[in-house]
């Protein structure tokens, strides 16, 4: 008898009825809080489910379109799911509801693909479930690689930038109704919220601040942007811009047939989930 097994050409990620390309992995759990009940002169009676009903998804992808539909569902309830039935079937799927996107990455180094990952808590609802229609765009691969990136800082025009990473976390806070069963009535998020970007570079002018300078001097503060372009091409694909980034730490490292390597992290502050969609993708 032959095993069907599921493997890669057979899943597909929807959220919100759009398809995400360059997937590379997707994880989704869900667990119930069940609490063990003690009563005197009985012991254990039974257990009860004492808490929320959460389940967690995170998708890990490449970057190879130039839209990002994530991007413009960070402050929206979004649904989804994997399907993974043998040959593309629909019989077979992951889904989840109610879900709130709580944090973003992106990451590229020398030699490798610049990648855009997530992940989401889903409230209440999540596991099998109908899967409503879907639709396949075939499409060409835009790949953007660290050889045909732009990288606008001020200390990156004669130091050799090796390595970006940009990430951020959305705190969201859901809030309950007794007979609600489980399932938030509202949801609100907490601010502010900040954004981490980090960078390693082959030092070759570049010269570390001094610690005691940040409280007065106006040095720890960039504007970066740094833009994906399409292979062999100036062509943007993605571009982050982070105005009024402030440098919050430092390292110096060298050894004995090593280049001498500094690594920089920087951290901006947003009043809403808007906001910084804004500023940061537009």
């Amino acid at each position: 008898m032959a095993y069907d097994r599921n493997f890669y050409n057979d899943q597909q990620v929807f959220i919100n009825g759009n398809e995400l390309k360059g997937v590379q992995s997707f994880d989704g759990s869900w667990s119930v809080p069940n609490t063990n009940m003690m009563a005197a002169g009985y012991e254990f009676v039974g257990s009860e489910i004492e808490g929320q009903l959460v389940g967690e998804v995170s998708v890990s992808r490449n970057i190879v379109t130039g839209q990002d539909p994530i991007t413009g569902m960070m402050h929206t309830p979004v649904s989804g799911y994997l399907l993974y039935g043998p040959h593309q079937a629909k019989n077979k799927s992951f889904n989840f509801n109610n879900g709130y996107i709580n944090s973003y990455s992106s990451s590229c180094s020398i030699g490798e693909i610049a990648t855009a990952d997530f992940s989401l808590t889903a409230y209440g609802d999540i596991g099998t479930g109908l899967i409503t229609d879907t639709s396949y765009e075939e499409i060409t691969p835009i790949v953007a690689t660290a050889n045909s990136m732009t990288l606008n800082t001020s200390f990156g025009s004669t130091n050799a930038i090796q390595s970006y990473s940009f990430d951020f976390s959305i705190g969201v806070t859901p809030v309950y109704r007794i007979g609600d069963m489980f399932s938030p009535s509202k949801f609100y998020t907490e601010t502010p919220i900040t954004t981490s970007t980090s960078f390693e570079i082959v030092a070759n002018e570049y010269e570390i601040k001094n610690l005691l300078d940040a409280v007065c001097s106006d040095d720890f503060v960039e504007n970066i942007s740094f833009s994906l372009n399409e292979k062999c091409s100036s062509t943007p694909i993605r571009t982050f811009t982070l105005n009024n980034a402030k440098l919050i730490d430092s390292s110096i490292s060298a050894g004995i047939g090593d280049n001498l390597s500094i690594s920089l992290g920087f951290e901006n502050q947003f009043s809403s989930v808007t906001g910084l969609v804004d500023q940061v993708f537009s």
